[in-house]
């Protein structure tokens, strides 16, 4: 088997069991009341939220079988959890298989696609409608 077949291998064991380690950590510390939490640093600097503020407290409460509270914390980071989950799965098949998977499958429409939700999710965010009122 050649190298790049274990340096993929290595790789993908190394990012699960990374994610299983932060899941275990953040599952065991509640953000923002116990435990190293980093904070946001735009929100340091403007005071206001971006899309990824409140999703270490959401995959907190999602692992503990909360949904409806993970969901008031950050939606977009709940329902764009199964699509990453999926991804990553896809990418481990590939390189536990050995496989090499296409460099970009979304075409660039979806991209676009994308990037407009998460842009208009932070600025809809940042406004005093349900259910961002604070």
């Amino acid at each position: 088997m050649s190298n790049e077949f274990w340096n993929r291998r290595s790789t993908v064991i190394a990012i699960w069991g990374l994610l299983v380690a932060g899941a275990v950590y953040v599952f065991s510390f509640e953000p923002g009341k116990t435990g190293f939490f980093p904070l946001c640093p735009f929100r340091l600097l403007t005071g206001l939220t971006c899309p990824g503020c409140g999703s270490t407290r959401a995959m907190h409460q999602l692992l503990h079988g909360h949904i409806q509270a993970a969901f008031m914390l950050n939606p977009l980071f709940v329902i764009a959890l199964p699509f990453l989950f999926y991804a990553l799965l896809r990418h481990t098949a590939f390189a536990l298989q050995g496989r090499t998977p296409r460099p970009n499958a979304l075409p660039a429409n979806y991209l676009y696609l994308i990037f407009f939700v998460v842009l208009a999710f932070w600025i809809f965010r940042n406004t005093p409608f349900y259910p961002f009122v604070s």
